[in-house]
């Protein structure tokens, strides 16, 4: 069937989870989609095997007009429409049918006889994937456990640590320590200062027991996860560890050393990141994406350095390959959370942005979008939309409002 055909044939509708079938106008758009990848590469054989694995979700920027007398009305039952969580059904006359959830609405009231409605749309198995008797945050502290054993098996596996390597462990233990300086408080600074000086005299003994050294720097790494912070300051202290990590690996011991620590803060990350308080760490689905987005680059990072580190393993001394089975475990531990934090972001509130019809105030505004227009409702508004003090009293017309239901 050409294009033509389906532009006539297959009318683009919307089916929201509470039953309700939508018609609007609708505009060509675009879809994206990842495939879940490993890539291998072998000594003298140029090139690399790329084997792909299932996809993931595509990714589907919306946009559609209602129009008509009765435009507002309709828009306004399409929103209500909106808040039901359940997935949606959508009749695509290029993508065919599509499941899923909206993540973010904009709704634009700007033109005369048409309110625009454009989405971020995302694609969704529609029950809950992977399936288990145990919860979320026991499966992945399990998972995370497994990894930061693995990983310590495989940095003293090799005795290829070296005099000057106890100096560079301990410096990175420094680093790793000042990233999660902002995130002590009473409750935790002794306990914390008590692991940072456990790890330093691990290191010093590197040579005799580099199994215990880097068990050591990984409890320093770990405990933070457990901390009674929110998500966001625990996740900004996982990124800034991983990025004082980044550095040039010059030999065998750097190299493991690297890989180690690096697939324990992100175990670790994964943790913090599933032990959350919904509602308050993950309000939005975008501050769930946010974290699902940064795990994915960390991770991108950490696979290009070990691929531009690994060499020839014939020569046992130099050579270096990342361990398979703690690749393997983080690998997985990273897909499961990221399958969860999907599910999380579909469970929580959409944004929702408007266009200011005409001049107003943030009272009304506050009072239209949040139902009360209490003080710490319009302390919530103003910071949601960055308000500033010269808007306080008048917001003008088509003025850009956020809000989330």
């Amino acid at each position: 069937m050409s294009w033509q055909d389906k532009l006539q044939n297959i009318q683009f509708s919307i089916k929201t989870g509470d039953g309700k079938e939508w018609f609007p106008l609708f505009k060509t758009g675009e879809k994206s989609k990842e495939f879940n990848t490993s890539i291998y590469d072998f000594i003298d054989v140029p090139k690399s095997l790329v084997e792909r694995k299932q996809p993931k979700s595509s990714k589907y920027p919306l946009t559609f007009w209602f129009d008509g007398e009765n435009h507002v009305e309709t828009a306004e039952e399409f929103e209500n429409s909106a808040n039901d969580k359940r997935y949606w059904i959508i009749t695509h006359p290029y993508y065919g049918t599509i499941k899923g959830q909206p993540i973010s609405i904009t709704r634009n009231d700007v033109n005369l006889n048409i309110t625009e409605i454009s989405i971020d749309f995302w694609e969704s198995i529609v029950f809950d994937f992977p399936k288990s008797n145990l919860s979320v945050q026991d499966n992945t502290l399990t998972k995370k456990d497994g990894v930061l054993d693995n990983c310590a098996v495989s940095y003293s596996g090799r005795k290829v640590q070296a005099t000057e390597d106890i100096q560079k462990n301990k410096d990175a233990t420094l680093l790793i320590a000042k990233s999660f300086e902002k995130i002590q408080g009473d409750d935790t600074f002794s306990e914390y200062q008590n692991a940072l000086s456990k790890a330093l005299k691990a290191n010093d003994k590197l040579l005799s027991d580099s199994f215990d050294a880097i068990l050591k720097t990984q409890v320093l790494i770990d405990s933070p996860s457990d901390y009674e912070r929110t998500v966001k300051e625990k996740i900004s202290a996982y990124k800034s560890v991983f990025t004082s990590l980044n550095t040039i690996l010059n030999t065998v011991a750097d190299k493991l050393f690297y890989e180690s620590i690096g697939a324990s803060t992100m175990a670790c990350y994964c943790n913090a990141a599933v032990n959350y308080e919904f509602g308050v760490d993950y309000v939005t689905a975008l501050e769930v994406e946010s974290v699902a987005s940064d795990l994915i680059q960390i991770y991108d990072s950490y696979l290009q350095l070990l691929d531009s580190a690994s060499t020839s393993n014939y020569v046992v001394e130099v050579g270096y390959q990342p361990n398979p089975i703690v690749q393997t475990q983080l690998n997985d531990l990273i897909l499961y959370t990221l399958s969860n934090l999907y599910n999380v972001a579909f469970e929580s509130q959409q944004e929702r942005i408007v266009y200011v019809e005409k001049d107003t105030n943030i009272v009304l505004l506050t009072h239209r979008y949040l139902g009360l227009a209490s003080d710490e409702n319009i302390e919530t508004f103003r910071k949601i939309n960055d308000i500033k003090l010269k808007e306080l009293f008048k917001i003008k017309k088509d003025r850009k409002i956020k809000y989330y239901v």
